[in-house]
């Protein structure tokens, strides 16, 4: 092996590495990209939320359903979505000073009333993201001072947990 073989393979070492960072560089800007997007989606779906708890009659609170934990978790409540909807509007109408607000992850973001019932799906992509979204939630709540009009039903035990650090 020549001296000029030496500086070729060290060159094209280098050069692997370079290829190498510029991937995870690109990974982390679309992940950055994601996450950006999705703030810039979840402030939006806050703001009308916040104007929802703001809204409430007397006595009335936010009734937040994890969607999907009711749907395919192991303490699930419905056998699908629409099931899940008819019981969130049925308590909707024994307690019409409240909101019931499913909570869906879902890959487009949008937010809609039906029958006394708000449905959000929170767009994006990557786990727990109507989690995370609930919990931005709870903080808004919290500072405004309403946390305790905020009601969260899930069967997921680390999300409950979270909320109920969140509530105190």
């Amino acid at each position: 092996m020549s001296a000029q073989d030496a500086i070729i393979g060290a060159r094209a070492v280098h050069i692997r590495e370079l290829k190498a960072e510029i991937a995870k560089l690109r990974a982390e800007n679309q992940r950055l990209r994601d996450e950006t997007q999705s703030l810039k989606t979840h402030f939006d779906l806050a703001l009308v939320a916040a104007r929802d708890l703001d809204s409430l009659g007397e006595g009335g609170k936010v009734v937040v359903l994890d969607g999907w934990n009711m749907i395919l978790g192991s303490q699930r409540t419905a056998r699908g979505r629409e099931e899940l909807v008819r019981q969130a509007k049925a308590m909707a109408a024994a307690n019409p000073n409240d909101l019931v607000w499913i909570v869906f992850d879902g890959p487009h973001a949008s937010s809609a009333v039906d029958g006394g019932v708000r449905i959000t799906y929170t767009g994006g992509t990557g786990p727990h993201r109507a989690d995370r979204f609930v919990c931005d939630f709870l903080r808004m709540a919290r500072w405004l001072g309403a946390a305790d009009r905020v009601e969260v039903r899930t069967g997921d035990r680390d999300f409950l947990a979270e909320v109920r650090r969140l509530q105190s």
